[in-house]
């Protein structure tokens, strides 16, 4: 881990406690419970002094946010007739940070369709563009979306297709794709389409987005300005579902917690634990009753043959 990098956790921490609302909720703030049959004594000289582990405990106070957000009601669009405009919920979510690696299932479109592939490849990798796939009937997953541009004519095409459980590529990484609207965002930009169909967990979607554009930026060595909206290069309502629902600047702080975690702790194993029966261990909220609660959670580190069990609390929003 680079140990420069600790900054600015402790700053991003201190935002975070400066901003958060008190609701009631029974978030640890003497930081943590330990497991004392497990778990290393946090107040040993041994662990005072060791900036690796705080650098571990400011990144764990990145995820186990006070509260947990919910939405009554958000729309997901799409272009599809009886689908344009379809109506779903955010029962709310954390997001557990774990090391698995990116899997991509490889769906490359055939060099013949000179309709998705310009055969040309980018002279310089300067953006990350998010989009919106804009097909909501329940059948447009990122599977079926991969199908639909290998046998299409039309000329768009992007590199990735994401949902909430498969990532699929269909142009290679360093090909130009026709996707951004404009030059600028298509000679230079890796596009990114998330799915928004019918019954999708959007909240897994965005995190899978996440995870893949944290992995683009290393490769790349880009940054967080540079993940950009479709948006913003031809005024394009898109990623619509994350614009008009006010979730983008959410969507960059998932990939802030994807690009520390990815960059700074691939040595550092968590293990993630529900201890609420409306949570569960990969961070979901399973509940639907839409009551505000305290949850709570615990998560075991491992690193450097050294092992620290964390417990946390946040409180769940009530939906309104």
């Amino acid at each position: 881990m680079n140990k420069k990098i600790f900054l600015l956790f402790l700053f991003v921490f201190l935002l975070m406690g400066i901003s958060g609302c008190n609701k009631g909720q029974k978030f640890i703030e003497e930081a943590y419970i330990l497991d004392p049959k497990e778990a290393l004594d946090l107040h040993s000289s041994k662990f005072e002094d060791d900036p690796e582990w705080k650098e571990i405990e400011n990144f764990l106070h990145m995820i186990a946010k006070k509260d947990i957000d919910t939405i009554d009601r958000f729309y997901l669009y799409g272009s599809e007739p009886g689908y344009e405009k379809v109506a779903t919920q955010n029962y709310g979510y954390l997001p557990f940070y774990t090391n698995e690696e990116v899997e991509i299932i490889n769906e490359i479109v055939p060099k013949s369709n000179t309709d998705i592939r310009p055969g040309r490849n980018r002279t310089k990798t300067k953006y990350i563009v998010i989009h919106n796939t804009g097909m909501a009937s329940p059948v447009m997953t990122a599977s079926r979306l991969s199908q639909s541009i290998n046998n299409s004519n039309r000329q768009a095409s992007w590199h990735f297709t994401v949902d909430d459980h498969e990532i699929y590529q269909q142009l290679f990484i360093d090909e130009i794709g026709w996707h951004a609207g404009n030059p600028e965002g298509n000679n230079y930009g890796i596009g990114i389409e998330m799915a928004v169909y019918q019954g999708i967990d959007l909240n897994m979607a965005m995190r899978n987005t996440a995870k893949l554009t944290a992995w683009l930026m290393l490769a790349y060595n880009l940054e967080i300005k540079d993940v950009k909206r479709h948006y913003d290069f031809s005024g394009k309502n898109c990623p619509q579902v994350l614009i008009e629902a006010e979730r983008w600047e959410e969507f960059l702080d998932l990939v802030e917690i994807e690009y520390y975690g990815q960059k700074y702790f691939s040595d550092v194993e968590f293990i993630w634990e529900s201890l609420s029966t409306k949570l569960d261990d990969e961070g979901k909220i399973i509940s639907k009753a839409g009551k505000g609660d305290n949850v709570s959670y615990r998560v075991k580190v491992n690193f450097n043959g050294k092992k620290k069990i964390y417990q946390f609390a946040s409180y769940l929003e009530k939906m309104i």
